[in-house]
């Protein structure tokens, strides 16, 4: 339950000040100066904010759970804060071109906490209990508690934040610290919708689990086992998310470095193809494939497969919408942005409200998809108003449902063809990922790939 806070946290502790830098970045002539404010406006709002957070902290603790300690709720200040002041670092990387950098760090972020959990959860222990009787024993029974496992994956939060801070010191050194006041005034202007934008978001990506536990119809254990299955059938969608995720990290300072050029809308048309092709590819290889992610998760879960193909598509949905939102960013009209993410948050609550005492996770999973699917839409209708641009919806649309029809012919054919999952099923999904790539190649005929000698016959494209 701690860990609930840190969603909320991390939107106010960021503010939107990292889209913020890359649009003023490329609108003002000195990025120096909206780099170097940036910076200084993320540390100093991270000190003081930390700092409540911690005089806050008994508060908190009751609040998240009677059973919290004022020490986890200051560990996770200190995580959000030392997250928060490597954020314009991390963006530094991404507008100057460093993606090598850039993953390295995050990667070594990842590797650091599962070494300290590693450390602290099992070697520590291990090592408690082999050591004898002896003066090391003793002096290392004082140092480390064994029944503090808790504050130990806490801390190593911290620690390995704290590390890779260090190891962005090389990218700090180059901001001049100088603080340009006109220029946050128009950054916090600019910025501070997304701060609402985020408080939807965590709405539609957190509260169906705390509506599950109020709404739904039995006893805790009950609650808690449903909401237990509705949780790991999510995360099957963190192919599709890690997808979004590393496309954004890419496409944001991207879009913000071709906003002035002429060509940039048809740009973005075709950005938007391959997106919805790439997704959609996903989707489908997920669940013809899914049998062997449900036996990984273990026999509990399987039976909630049918809010898989739900969810992973209102998580493409979400993609869409995060793709479509440049439009509100670049035209500076970010408060549109909130408004579409408050409508999504509302149909959100709405559904899971009304429905999950008669359906269950079916309901959340419903919801989850109706709120993306309508973000996505609406945004689309506004952006075409404000900042058209020619999508090819035509193709984008045919790969999303595509991907959906063989989704579907498998399922059919999986259950009166082949009675189940066996080494035939699996051979048959995997000529429909083939059936759905060569419509790829029919429908764009990308050059490099008609090149290779099988399928030079298939495009028929000169090379001239």
């Amino acid at each position: 339950m701690m860990y609930s806070l840190i969603p909320f946290l991390t939107v106010i502790y960021a503010y939107g000040m990292e889209t913020g830098y890359f649009y003023f970045a490329n609108k003002e002539k000195e990025e120096g100066k909206v780099a170097s404010t940036t910076f200084l406006s993320l540390l100093y709002s991270s000190i003081l904010l930390s700092i409540l957070v911690i005089l806050c902290s008994p508060w908190l603790a009751g609040l998240i759970d009677t059973r919290a300690r004022t020490d986890y709720v200051i560990y996770v200040a200190l995580i959000l804060a030392l997250d928060n002041i490597a954020v314009l670092p991390f963006a530094y990387l991404r507008k100057h071109d460093r993606p090598l950098r850039f993953a390295l760090l995050k990667t070594t972020n990842i590797i650091l906490n599962i070494g300290f959990n590693f450390f602290f959860l099992i070697f520590c222990p291990y090592l408690l209990t082999h050591s004898g009787d002896g003066i090391f024993h003793d002096m290392f029974a004082k140092i480390y508690n064994p029944h503090e496992l808790v504050k130990y994956a806490v801390l190593a939060n911290v620690l390995s934040s704290f590390i890779v801070l260090l190891l962005l010191l090389p990218e700090i050194r180059k901001i001049k610290l100088e603080w340009n006041k006109e220029i946050w005034q128009k950054m916090v202007k600019y910025s501070w919708p997304l701060l609402i934008l985020g408080f939807a978001g965590v709405i539609n990506e957190t509260f169906d689990r705390y509506l599950l536990k109020l709404r739904l119809p039995g006893s805790n254990a009950f609650k808690l086992s449903q909401i237990g299955i509705y949780s790991a059938c999510y995360k099957i969608s963190i192919f599709m998310t890690l997808a979004i995720q590393s496309f954004r990290y890419a496409a944001e300072p991207f879009f913000f470095k071709q906003m002035r050029e002429s060509n940039s809308r048809d740009m973005y048309a075709v950005v938007l193809k391959y997106f919805s092709f790439i997704t959609s590819l996903i989707f489908l290889g997920v669940l013809l494939y899914m049998p062997i992610i449900m036996k990984i998760l273990g026999k509990n879960f399987r039976g909630a497969e049918d809010i898989v193909p739900i969810l992973l598509m209102a998580n493409l949905f979400l993609g869409l919408f995060l793709y479509l939102s440049q439009w509100y960013k670049q035209t500076e009209k970010v408060l549109y942005g909130a408004y579409v993410s408050i409508g999504g948050a509302i149909i959100t609550l709405i559904i899971n409200f009304i429905f999950i005492p008669t359906y269950g996770y079916m309901a959340s999973a419903w919801a989850t998809l109706a709120a993306y699917f309508s973000m996505a839409i609406v945004s689309y209708i506004l952006g075409q108003r404000f900042f058209p641009v020619n999508y090819p919806l035509v193709r984008i649309g045919f790969y999303i449902w595509f991907s959906v029809v063989l989704y579907v012919v498998s399922r059919m054919v999986i259950d009166t063809v082949f009675d189940g999952w066996t080494i035939g099923a699996y051979f048959f999904n995997t000529l429909l990922v083939g059936i759905y790539l060569l419509a790829f190649i029919y429908v764009e005929k990308p050059v490099f790939l008609l090149q290779l000698p099988p399928l030079k016959r298939f495009g028929r494209v000169k090379t001239s």
